[in-house]
């Protein structure tokens, strides 16, 4: 709001922006017009301003939008023009309120009902010109380094008066500094790698893989008791990286905590194609019903997949499905949790879901699977059998995704015992683990956990 008022008082004197000051011949003219030829121009002339400033505002507060509420909207430049005279009723209205309120409470009474209605027309102009197609984005923002410069440098250009640069080399230095804003993003990868984030969601999953192909998967995407806050998360996660499409996302069970943020998800990024297992649908409730209504809405296809499945990750990166088969497993959701192995360069990261007992046993009895990065079932629950998984997949990193609030001695202790390092989410924060071409690891937290 501060660098609109800004904004506002400097392009308000704007040449362009100026009404043309006539000579008193050309007033004289003007006043022998008939009344509705001056009327149009008036009108003419105050929209042309109106538009003006709406252009200049919404360029000048474009990146801030972008950085901090990852918006782009171009509908904001017809809405800026059609709601100055509304939202202008609504600010004098509602002032007037406070005035008459003690002197003249009838008045004050009128002129509450005159902001409510203009307060109402503005809240529907938005959401009609939402429903538009392409009346806006969402997009990853610059960072704040990038925003400190480019407002930094307007400050010192507007501040500079006599000494501003010409137009063109103004023009220039901004054109300069938006490539810089995008170079990083461009050269942000060197060289083939696998990478794996794993999301601090609170008791929930969300892992978003970054394929040697260059391809970006998500693997589950939820939280306990809060899709809103699980599709704040990852979205800002998403957005950091620079991502705008998931080229497949992977729900790997019916649980709500493993993927209520999905349809969030699905209205701010574009997604390939959702993959679940061959049970995931069986046993429908209204979480899987939203659900399965927000992929239709967005187009998303839907298909499954099980055991003995793999994909391509590119330059010697497969995906391969562990678990379930195709008739699934006996027991609930979490026992037919899809299992993933990740393979690249000669490393392997897991991924279990919630998976637990009688399908963990199905899995156990398959030949060993050794591992170095495991996402610990069930966000670490005893359930999971720690002790058996280790031994069967011998992590070298224990991933827990969840809260504080269960109990993890146990589990911990098994892992440990089977020589891992365990980070938890809890306490680290989103956790990064990349994988050179070279087969070396390295993991970096979000947060330094005491």
């Amino acid at each position: 709001s501060f660098l609109c008022v800004i904004g506002l008082s400097w392009f308000a004197s704007h040449p362009l922006v100026q009404a043309r000051r006539d000579d008193r011949l050309d007033r004289l003219a003007e006043e022998g017009r008939a009344w509705p030829v001056r009327a149009a121009k008036t009108i003419g002339l105050w929209l042309w301003q109106t538009t003006l400033l709406g252009v200049a505002v919404w360029l000048l507060t474009l990146p801030l939008v972008m950085a901090r509420f990852h918006l782009l909207s171009p509908v904001a430049l017809l809405l800026n023009a059609m709601l100055w005279l509304p939202m202008a009723a609504a600010l004098w209205s509602g002032f007037g309120v406070l005035i008459a309120g003690t002197v003249f409470p009838p008045l004050a009474l009128a002129l509450g009902w005159c902001c409510e209605g203009t307060l109402a027309l503005l809240e529907w102009a938005v959401e009609a010109a939402r429903r538009i197609p392409a009346s806006y984005f969402w997009v990853p923002g610059p960072p704040d380094w990038w925003l400190v410069g480019l407002y930094g440098g307007l400050a010192v250009a507007a501040g500079a008066f006599r000494r501003r640069p010409p137009r063109r080399w103004t023009a220039a230095l901004v054109c300069a500094w938006i490539a810089v804003g995008l170079l990083p993003g461009l050269l942000a990868r060197s060289g083939p790698r696998l990478s794996a984030a794993f999301l601090a969601v609170d008791h929930g999953c969300a892992v978003v893989l970054e394929l040697p192909s260059g391809a970006k998967v998500l693997y589950d995407a939820g939280r306990l008791a809060a899709p809103d806050l699980g599709t704040e998360s990852i979205s800002a996660a998403l957005w950091s990286k620079g991502i705008m499409h998931l080229d497949a996302v992977i729900l790997s069970h019916a649980d709500a905590d493993h993927f209520n943020a999905l349809p969030g998800l699905v209205e701010r990024f574009s997604v390939g194609a959702v993959y679940v297992s061959p049970v995931m649908f069986e046993d429908s409730n209204e979480a899987l019903y939203a659900l399965r209504a927000a992929l239709d809405a967005a187009g998303v296809p839907i298909r499954e997949v099980a055991a003995g499945d793999v994909f391509s990750g590119g330059n010697r990166c497969l995906v391969e499905v562990l678990h379930p088969t195709k008739k699934g497993t006996l027991g609930g959701d979490n026992a037919n949790s899809l299992v993933l192995a990740v393979r690249f360069a000669g490393r392997t990261i897991l991924l279990a879901g919630d998976l637990e007992p009688p399908g963990l046993n199905d899995l156990l009895a398959e030949e060993p699977c050794p591992t170095d990065v495991l996402l610990a079932p069930h966000h670490g629950s005893r359930r999971s059998d720690p002790p058996g998984l280790a031994a069967w997949s011998s992590p070298k990193y224990v991933i827990i995704s969840g809260g504080l609030r269960i109990n993890l001695q146990e589990t911990t202790a098994a892992y440990r015992a089977a020589g891992a390092r365990i980070f938890h989410t809890g306490r680290c924060g989103a956790i990064d683990v990349v994988i050179s071409d070279l087969g070396q690891i390295t993991t970096q937290c979000f947060v330094s956990p005491d």
